[in-house]
């Protein structure tokens, strides 16, 4: 343990499930071993200052504001609990789910729209940031972002269609 690590406490992770899990800026900072994107700001966003009340994550998924599983289902949501635990990161209670790359920035689209933002701060720098190929980006929207489109609909739905075609990759 390095000194700063003496000051920290990990976040508080509340039960979770397939259908309801760990999303959003803190999945982006999660990755299993031999994946190459995320995990930049690990500390930062699984820990907080031992001096303050621990913080509790936020979760997507169903029962949530955000919940992209009625088009997503389970999809890109996986256990992390080993690789959490590694890194001295429990769960309140049972395994601890985390959605992949690809379902956290659907979950931040889900948000930026539930919120109002338009235009959407979920643009194609920030998603070329996070991943680093072609394919990777043609996943997010084949698979992820495109089906998403269909739990929405009146101006979310015209404001999502126009934010669309914007996600592309930038080498």
């Amino acid at each position: 343990m390095d000194d700063i690590e003496r000051y920290l406490q990990p976040i508080q992770i509340p039960p979770t499930t397939p259908r309801r899990y760990v999303s959003f800026n803190r999945a982006l900072n999660l990755r299993e071993p031999g994946e190459d994107t995320g995990d930049w700001h690990f500390k930062v966003m699984f820990f907080c200052s031992a001096d303050e009340p621990p913080k509790v994550a936020n979760l997507a998924g169903e029962g949530t504001e955000i919940d992209t599983t009625p088009t997503l289902g389970e999809l890109g949501v996986r256990d992390m609990s080993d690789e959490l635990a590694r890194k001295n990161v429990k769960a309140m209670s049972g395994p601890i789910y985390v959605a992949n790359h690809y379902r956290a920035i659907a979950d931040l689209a889900l948000a930026e729209l539930m919120e109002g933002r338009v235009p959407m701060t979920v643009t194609a720098r920030a998603v070329n940031q996070w991943f680093d190929t072609e394919d990777q980006i043609a996943t997010l929207v084949r698979d992820y972002l495109v089906p998403l489109g269909d739990q929405l609909v009146g101006e979310a739905r015209k404001s999502y269609d126009a934010w669309l075609p914007t996600i592309q990759y930038n080498a």
